[in-house]
């Protein structure tokens, strides 16, 4: 598998490069002088056309939305722009109207999902409420909730992930933990929450330093990478809330791991196949890595997971912004792992 996707990388940045570098050198190799103003075109139509035909079938097919293909096609226009002389262009500055329109219509479809999304809040937010007994975290219930009323898609994916960076930001600070026989905790022996304040506190002083410094050269460019680093500080707050908050949890039907805010696993407890203290090297290989769940928190220093999980089948693993993984294997630490083992085995069909 992994030969197979360093090929595929291959190829594509093979492509990639004798697309754009035969283009930037037709225009300045005095051996190819004069040229037609109409190469212009067929410039374009390599980077409007071409690259992102590449880019679709050797990353977006079956994989993405279509819609990627409209942001590689402006990326493509924005390199060919650098790339043809001025001069040349004169003749086709309509293709600057037409990819507008195409964005327009694109931003106009999303306005919509967005009015269907603010109209139904009300009955999304009831809906929530009324499942909070049902479902222990709550990722896992605005996600039922926006799904209840609207179609499954990647954007209300992303939706979800904001709304839970933003509550667990700012509107957890009240909530106490959960505490009984089925909840495990999994922070508590490490420092991952010390090195989440550590980042946030040294991304803030390096905020204040870089703002100064972009400023006096870009005050746009300042003020972006300040709303970027603002951003990270909530994502770094909201996954300090989402560790302390949101322990590992086994019900009568199914195991509940969430990590922080970043990813998330539910499993039916009929679809583990074995739960054992884990045996195995301290770092796994890149190729067993993607088939594994790694629930084991970021520290200082990392450690080996205390316990590993496998499954009958493959179980699907929800991380931000809509991302998904396969995984036949979960590595964890909880606090008590050998409570953890046994409350498992006792529900669990091993």
């Amino acid at each position: 598998m992994s030969i197979v996707q360093n090929r595929k990388l291959i190829w594509f940045f093979g492509l990639l490069t004798l697309i754009i570098g035969s283009n930037f050198l037709l225009y300045r190799l005095e051996m190819m002088q004069p040229l037609p103003h109409t190469i212009a075109l067929a410039t374009l139509l390599d980077f409007l056309i071409i690259i992102p035909l590449v880019t679709y079938f050797f990353f977006i097919r079956k994989r993405y939305s279509l819609k990627y293909l409209v942001l590689v096609g402006f990326a493509g226009y924005g390199a060919a722009l650098l790339i043809i002389p001025q001069g040349y262009l004169g003749s086709y500055s309509y293709v600057r109207y037409i990819l507008l329109a195409g964005e327009g219509a694109f931003f106009l479809l999303e306005l919509y999902i967005v009015f269907k999304l603010v109209t139904k809040l009300p009955a999304i937010f009831k809906y929530y409420k009324q499942k909070q007994s049902d479902i222990p975290a709550f990722p896992h219930r605005m996600e039922q909730a926006l799904t209840h009323y609207l179609k499954h898609n990647r954007f209300i994916e992303i939706v979800s992930s904001e709304m839970s960076m933003f509550y667990y930001s700012f509107f957890s600070w009240r909530k106490k933990q959960i505490f009984h026989d089925n909840v495990f905790t999994f922070h508590k022996k490490t420092s991952a929450v010390a090195l989440n304040l550590m980042l946030i506190h040294a991304l803030v002083l390096e905020s204040v330093g870089l703002h100064f410094f972009l400023h006096n050269w870009s005050p746009t460019i300042a003020f972006i990478a300040l709303i970027l680093n603002g951003y990270t500080v909530v994502l770094f707050l909201a996954d300090i809330q989402a560790i302390r908050l949101v322990p590992f949890i086994i019900t009568d039907q199914s195991l509940y791991l969430q990590v922080g805010i970043m990813k998330r696993l539910t499993v039916p407890l009929k679809e583990i196949k074995s739960v054992r203290y884990y045996q195995g090297p301290e770092k796994v290989s890149k190729e067993v890595s993607k088939q594994v769940f790694d629930a084991v928190l970021s520290d200082f220093v990392k450690e080996k997971p205390a316990i590993e999980i496998e499954f009958y089948s493959p179980q699907e693993v929800k991380k931000m912004y809509g991302l998904k993984q396969k995984v036949l294997f979960v590595h964890l630490s909880p606090d008590e792992p050998q409570k953890f083992i046994e409350t498992l085995n006792g529900k669990a069909v091993l």
